[in-house]
This record gives structure tokens, sequence and C-alpha cells, in this order.
């Protein structure tokens, strides 16, 4: 605690002059102290007639219940952390109509049952949506927790979106895992009690493959109704531009897609399709080394030892890695090198072939 004899009054500034430098609109300071470590206290009164008007039914008051005395937290002045003390009045609704008993004054610029200002919490945002910062190093540098962080960044960003989703030719699907599940006991039709899914782990997003728009939106859960009703909740103009749709390789787009976009042209992107590819070159190779050793592969059995080597893309590796695998491959066991390496060629062609992908309008 700051005892009254470690403070000291500012001299030689004005109320006036100091409100302007404080710059919050709604409020007046009345008088400034510096403590003994050099941070200004500003105290505050409300200078805005319309905060003594009921939030709730928008009478304005005129019999006041008392003091109230908050210290709501604000952006650094002049490069310094400065502290607010705002004196208010508590304000008794006159209207015998209204809900609302009794306000304390409220602003714009210090919203009410708020510890923040409307610009700290501005600030914090902006941080994270244009300057680049995570949501963790905002909210180190603005000293507050993260969730406000995480509310301003939400408050910035919807402000920064457009109102309509862009018109898209080439819509791209695909999932995202965000955490674990999370759920909730509620009661049952019968009577008793049923888990109901409070967080899904699962979201869905839609991004502009190829018109610059980038993620166009993202929905919770990965089933066929929540992809619909994101793409039946456009406008039809909307709908009828899409031409493509790039998804995985799973039935709950397809579905949806099929329902909702009928017209589009449905493709596979090129990422889920070298997956699977270098997915049943593993599956064959630990099948193989099953069959012919009764085990699975470790240490001293050179398919297994290529393991990584053999998912890599040719085109990517040095000459001195590439012909000594395909010379290791050759040198095992027929029933184990041969198909193995029969697969590993049929994923190099695949890759080879997705590589054509934009080279020119007459590549095969």
């Amino acid at each position: 605690m700051r005892s009254k004899d470690s403070r000291r009054r500012v001299t030689g500034l004005n109320d006036d002059t100091a409100t302007l430098l404080l710059g919050l609109d709604g409020v007046k300071v009345v008088s400034a102290e510096m403590d003994e470590t050099g941070i200004p206290m500003l105290a505050l009164v409300t200078a805005c007639d319309a905060a003594r008007c009921c939030p709730e039914c928008g009478v304005r008051s005129s019999r006041s219940l008392g003091l109230v005395t908050t210290r709501p937290r604000d952006l650094p002045l002049a490069g310094r952390p400065t502290q607010l003390r705002w004196t208010k009045r508590r304000w008794a609704c006159e209207n015998s109509r209204c809900p609302r008993r009794s306000f304390t004054e409220a602003l714009p610029t210090i919203p009410a049952r708020t510890r923040l200002t409307s610009r700290l919490r501005a600030s914090a945002g902006s941080a994270v949506a244009d300057g680049g910062r995570t949501v963790i190093q905002s909210a180190r540098d603005h000293e507050v927790s993260w969730p406000v962080v995480q509310a301003a960044f939400a408050v910035a960003a919807e402000a920064a979106l457009p109102k309509t989703v862009p018109a898209v030719e080439h819509l791209g699907i695909d999932e995202t895992r965000r955490g674990k599940a999370k759920f909730r006991l509620v009661a049952g039709p019968d009577g008793g009690e049923v888990w109901e899914v409070l967080a899904d782990r699962w979201h869905v997003g839609f991004c502009d493959l190829s018109g610059g728009a980038g993620l166009l939106g993202q929905v919770e859960g990965r089933t066929a109704a929540s992809v619909s009703a994101w793409i039946e909740n456009q406008s039809q103009q909307w709908r009828a531009g899409v031409r493509v749709v790039a998804i995985d390789m799973c039935s709950v787009f397809k579905a949806a897609i099929r329902d909702s976009l009928p017209h589009a042209i449905l493709v596979v992107d090129r990422f889920h399709v070298a997956q699977l590819a270098n997915t049943a070159l593993t599956e064959v190779r630990r099948r193989v080394t099953v069959q012919q050793r009764g085990r699975r592969g470790r240490k001293g059995n050179r398919e297994w030892e290529l393991r990584n080597r053999l998912t890599r893309s040719a085109a990517r590796m040095h000459a001195d890695h590439l012909d000594p695998m395909v010379e290791d491959l050759m040198a095992l066991p027929k029933k184990i090198g041969v198909p193995i390496l029969a697969a590993w060629n049929v994923k190099e062609d695949l890759m080879d072939l997705l590589a054509l992908h934009g080279t020119g309008p007459t590549a095969p």
C-alpha cells in the first residue's frame, strides 16, 4: 500500500489540459498525483450527461444514490503506465415500469462491468489482427489475460471481414483438429441422463483455392449436416458460382457436396493423394516383412531402415541417397524387395503425374 506521504500532486498542469492529453471521451481529469515510482495517478469524474440515462429504458435520472469509485486500466500515457481512479455516481431509475432499479454511470470508452478501457481492448486485439503478434504475446505486452485478447481479436476480425462471403469458383474443404472433445450430461427423453457434445474436437474450414480470398468460414463438427448448413447459408448466386470443390477422401464431405452443390466438379486435392500413396507403400512394406520374417520390421532389416527414405520424393533426393536405396531393395530377398520396389515406383509415377499440374494447358 502506498501512503499518502509517498504521493505528490502534479503542479503546472491544469485539469483541462490533462483531460485533453488523456483523450478519454466522457470523463474529465480533476486532479493528478505522482507516486514515488513516477506513475501518474489521475482522478476522473464523469463529464457526459448521457451517462445519467438508464441503459434499460433510456430515461434520464435526477436522483443520486451515492458515489462509486472504480479503477479502470488504460493504455500507457506518454510511454508510462497510468493509473485511473474514476469517481462516478449510482443513479436510481425513476421509470416505474423499468425493471432496472438502479445503475452506475457507464461510457463507450469505459463500458459497464469492465476493468479495461475500450481502447486498451482494441489495442490488444489490433496487435493480433494487424500487428502479427500471437494472442499470448499481445496479452503479455498489454498485461492482460489471453481470453481478453482473444475476445478483442474476434471483435477486430469481425469488423475487418466482409459482411458477405466472396464469390469463389474453386472451393476447398478440409478438417482441422482442435484439442479434445468436451461433453456434458443433460436430461434424456426417457427421464435419464445422456451425454451431449459441448465442444467438438473437429472443425471444418472452407477456403478459396484460386481467388485469393483465403479462409471463407469455419464450422464446428465434421458432419455432412454441418458442411451442408454452411454452404446452404450462402446465397443462390454464390452456390451457382462454385465450379470445382477439392476435398480429401472423406465420405462426409462427398455426401455434403453432392447434396448442396450437385453441379460442382468434385476432385481430391494433391496432398491427400500423395499421402494415400505413401500410406499404401508403408502398408506394402509392413505386410511383406510380416509374411516373410514372421514379425514386424526392426533394426537390422534394411527395408525397415529405409522406411523414411521410401516416403520421400525422389525428385528431392540426392543421387547419393537414391541409387543406394534402389540397390539395397534389389539386394533383399525377392519376396521382400520386389513388392516394395514396385510400390515405390508406382508412388513415384504418381508424384511425377501430380507435378504436371499447372505446367501448361497441353500438359497430359
